[in-house]
């Protein structure tokens, strides 16, 4: 068997995208389940229900670009160091739509605000953000899934 063969069959049996997927799927399902039903709910919930959120939507940002960075990095390019250009190189690419990179970018100021130990992020405003991010994480997912699909339906019939 050829090294681009093997290559390329090693790369069907383990994606590492994929694998990083099913973890983010995983981080959907505690999200979903730990946020609060209203944000007056949320609004009023104690310090661990707070805590959880922002854990949830930090892991799960950070996932995404996890993400971006394995398929830059899988199509033979260096990540870039700022995560919102991981996120413009990936919608470059095709693999995810305007929509979804433009809520990444406003997650992504989200996310440097929550991690600024110096800057508040209103409860109010993470309950949304959170809200949003059950949405347009998923398409996320929806679509990373998708291009990759595609990619290897295109590969297999090249192969042929």
């Amino acid at each position: 068997m050829s090294k681009v063969v093997e290559k390329r069959t090693l790369q069907r049996h383990f994606n590492p995208v994929k694998a990083k997927l099913a973890l983010m799927d995983e981080c959907f399902s505690q999200l979903r389940n730990g946020l609060p039903p209203s944000k007056d709910d949320y609004v009023e919930a104690d310090r661990l229900t707070h805590s959880y959120v922002i854990s949830c939507f930090l892991m799960i940002v950070q996932r995404a670009v996890d993400i971006n960075n394995a398929i830059i990095e899988f199509s033979g390019n260096t990540p870039p160091y700022q995560k919102h250009q991981s996120f413009r190189s990936i919608q470059e690419s095709g693999a995810i739509d305007l929509e979804t990179l433009n809520f990444f970018e406003h997650a992504l100021n989200c996310y440097q605000k929550i991690a600024n130990p110096y800057e508040g992020f209103p409860a109010p405003d993470l309950y949304d953000v959170s809200s949003l991010l059950l949405q347009h994480g998923e398409a996320y997912a929806r679509q990373i899934n998708d291009f990759f699909d595609d990619t290897n339906t295109k590969t297999v019939a090249e192969d042929s």
